[in-house]
């Protein structure tokens, strides 16, 4: 798996059209693995640029920024919501009041056939062939439909009239008030209320989302609560607007915060009669984590924010709310932790605050007859995001100083070794596993977070053995062999073994770095050299370059990470 936090990879068709005339030719990257040659070739060219400029050229790319308000809805009309326009097609319902400039489709058949369609006139009539001229102005479809088929009965004996809205008037209405874009707006007669809010871009940071009016005639006509519609699913939008109407949003009411263990946490309004209550139930409720005894409302008064204690959320009931009011509700403090393997009851538990790794095991509980603590895997999210930071650290600094080594000596220099390591790297997987032993020290004491997992793995009676030797693959574990041994089982070194900067991952997690000299292993005064059922062998390639190999160090480290070394091992290598 690769990572996005590796350079971006180009297309590996751009170094045939690359010429590097000073540091290294075609032939050089094409003996490379593509990923690692191109990003080679990036960081070269790179590095010419910043040797040919002293400034970098200023973007001409402004990226927008987002909206960054948090009140409740207003994501609604963050942007002109054009598409929420009504359009004209022949859907509308019977109600629908008409006007100058709606055009309607009448069809007769039987005695009197015929199809038309046939506008409505200024003075708000029609005229229809053979049957004469009538006023539908304000009347609703239906009523005029009917209007018609009664004359056409009475004209015409066995004829039937078929009366369709086939295109709706324009009409301009007003947005007033604390809107975003305030302004004269021609909609369609077929538009409401919302559908002005949206290509307005909706209310103001100062307007109101619960108290908009419709003025019609210098009269308000209807009031707008779009919590109707955005909390209890109804359509409040009942009036359809008509020309010379004005769309007024009103100040914001009260603003009240909440935030803490509710299901969707954010700032809402209240009216001024609603009480905190209704802010919990705006919020979606409480979650599961939610201590009702230990709720905090922080208020304003006499100019101070005032801290007031709520002992139980049900005194919300009494609490009238008052603009600036701040409510913070606290969780328990539970972790979910997540352990498999081999335990006799595997899964996702939920644990409190103060609880360690070994309350996780006997909650699950405790071992199976298989299990080998020495090998669990206990992986931690901050662990992760360390190694994750190293990870990056470390490629992007080796593919630096691979190409800095290349300007002083030369393509001619034999890379091999380590760009087939940094290639490796390219595809290493971060870990978030923390080096843990359950039955030799007190590890069992690490108090858990949230989100850990622990793997407790069973027995294996196998060694790995990876890297430069003849045969990769594992070993039958036998009880205090030495790392030659199991060398050995795998066919032995091959020529460009590194016999130096040999790696060893015992099942704890533990990395160790040993060498051999005259056929005996030496390692650090701290490193115990003991094979473990379990433990992973990595033999490096030689790199003759001193630099390049104390560079290796770590990227061997960082490999073995693939297979679950921490960052906390890394620590005690020897370079």
């Amino acid at each position: 798996m690769k990572h996005n936090f590796f350079i971006t990879i180009l297309s590996i068709s751009f170094l045939s059209n690359f010429i590097f005339s000073q540091d290294f030719d075609e032939s050089f990257l094409e003996s490379l693995p593509d990923d690692v040659a191109t990003d080679l070739e990036d960081r070269t060219k790179e590095r010419k640029n910043e040797e040919e400029t002293q400034y970098r050229r200023p973007s001409t790319f402004i990226e927008k920024p987002e909206p960054t308000s948090n009140r409740y809805g207003a994501q609604i009309f963050s942007m002109m919501q054009t598409s929420l326009m009504p359009t004209n097609e022949p859907n509308f319902d019977s109600s629908y009041v008409l006007d100058f400039g709606d055009e309607l489709q009448v069809q007769l058949i039987g005695q009197k056939s015929f199809i038309k369609t046939i506008a409505v006139k200024r003075d708000g009539s029609i005229s229809i062939e053979d049957i004469g001229k009538m006023y539908v102005a304000g009347l609703s479809l239906d009523k005029a439909a009917k209007m018609i088929e009664d004359k056409v009965n009475q004209l015409f004996i066995g004829s039937e009239a078929y009366i369709t809205l086939t295109n709706v008037r324009d009409i301009q209405i007003i947005l007033a008030g604390n809107v975003f874009n305030p302004g004269s707006y021609v909609l369609n007669g077929n538009s409401n209320i919302f559908h002005a809010l949206s290509v307005s871009g909706g209310p103001s940071e100062n307007g109101s989302f619960r108290n908009i009016n419709l003025i019609r005639n210098n009269e308000i006509i209807e009031t707008i609560d779009l919590y109707d519609t955005f909390i209890y699913g109804k359509s409040s939008f009942n009036a359809r607007l008509r020309s010379g109407d004005i769309v007024f949003i009103n100040p914001i009411q009260n603003i009240i915060s909440i935030t803490g263990a509710v299901i969707r946490p954010g700032i809402y309004e209240l009216k001024k009669d609603e009480n905190l209550s209704n802010v919990v139930f705006f919020g979606n409720g409480l979650n599961g984590y939610a201590d009702t005894n230990n709720i905090t409302l922080n208020r304003i008064l006499d100019g101070r924010i005032n801290r007031l204690p709520i002992t139980n959320i049900s005194q919300f009931d009494s609490i009238v709310s008052q603009d600036g009011d701040s409510i913070f509700i606290r969780r328990y403090p539970f972790r979910s932790v997540e352990i498999g393997g081999a335990v006799l009851n595997p899964g996702v538990y939920l644990m409190n605050a103060g609880d360690t790794v070994i309350d996780v095991i006997n909650k699950a509980g405790g071992y199976t007859n298989t299990a080998y603590p020495f090998g669990a895997i206990y992986t931690n999210l901050d662990t992760e995001l360390i190694n994750t930071n190293a990870l990056e650290k470390l490629y992007k600094d080796s593919i630096n100083s691979i190409s800095q080594l290349i300007k002083e000596t030369g393509s001619e220099a034999d890379f091999s070794g380590l760009i087939s390591t940094l290639n490796t790297l390219k595809d290493t997987e971060p870990s978030g596993r923390v080096v843990i032993d359950l039955e030799n020290n007190d590890s069992g004491s690490l108090l858990i977070q949230e989100e850990d997992t622990l793997f407790i793995p069973e027995i294996t009676n196998q060694v790995y053995v990876y890297g430069s030797v003849s045969s990769q693959g594992t070993a039958k574990y036998s009880e205090g062999k030495s790392v030659d041994y199991y060398i050995n089982k795998k066919g032995g070194f091959v020529d460009k073994a590194n016999k130096s900067g040999i790696f060893i991952l015992q099942p704890n997690g533990e990395t160790i770095k040993v060498k051999i000299s005259k056929n005996l292993f030496a390692s650090s005064p701290s490193a115990k050299i003991k094979i473990y059922p379990g433990s992973v062998i990595y033999v490096p390639e030689e790199i003759n370059s001193g630099y390049a190999a104390r560079l290796s160090t770590q990227a061997y480290a960082a490999i073995l990470g693939n297979i679950g070394v921490s960052l906390a091992s890394l620590s005690v290598l020897k370079n």
